[in-house]
C-alpha cells in the first residue's frame, strides 16, 4: 500500500488475472511517464510514501521487475503508479485511463521545486496517515 484515501487513484498495478485496457498511448505521454519514472525515488519522497518492501516481478513475462512507485497529482487528486507501468504500457499494450494520462502530461516533474509546492497537501495527508499507524503499532508514541 503506497497511499490511500479518497483522493488517490491507482493506476497500473496488473495482473494476469484481471481484464484490463489495452491500446496505443501517445509518444508525449510515454515520453513523459519514463521521466516520471525516472525520478521515482524524489516523488515517494515529495509524497512521503515511506519504504517499500521488496520487488515486483512481471506476473506476465517474468521478464521486468520494479520496486519504486510514483505519483502524478491532478488537481484534489493523486494518481499512484508503479514505476512497472512503462513495461505494461510497451510489453502487455497496457493503456491507463485518460485522466492518468492527462494528469502525467499536466504535472510537473517530480525533480523540480513545482512538484514539492503542488504535491505538498498530499505530503501531508500521507504523513498524518503514518504517524496514526505508527502510534497503533508503537503505543506510547
Amino acid at each position: 500500500m503506497v497511499a490511500v484515501g479518497d483522493h488517490v487513484r491507482a493506476i497500473g498495478w496488473l495482473h494476469p488475472d484481471h481484464p484490463y485496457t489495452k491500446g496505443e498511448v501517445s509518444a508525449e505521454f510515454l515520453s513523459r511517464l519514463k521521466e516520471f519514472v525516472a525520478h521515482c525515488s524524489q516523488s515517494a519522497n515529495a509524497l512521503y510514501f515511506g519504504a517499500f518492501g521488496g520487488f515486483h516481478t512481471c506476473e506476465f513475462c517474468d521478464k521486468a521487475l520494479g520496486i519504486a512507485n510514483f505519483g502524478a497529482p491532478s488537481d484534489d487528486l493523486l494518481f499512484v503508479a508503479p514505476e512497472m507501468v512503462v513495461h505494461y504500457i510497451q510489453q502487455h499494450g497496457y493503456c491507463p485511463p485518460a485522466e492518468f494520462v492527462a494528469a502525467v502530461l499536466k504535472s510537473p516533474l517530480p525533480n523540480t521545486e513545482e512538484y514539492q509546492l503542488t504535491t505538498e497537501p498530499f505530503w501531508h495527508m500521507h504523513k498524518k496517515r503514518i504517524e496514526r499507524l505508527l502510534r497503533r503499532v508503537e503505543p506510547g508514541r
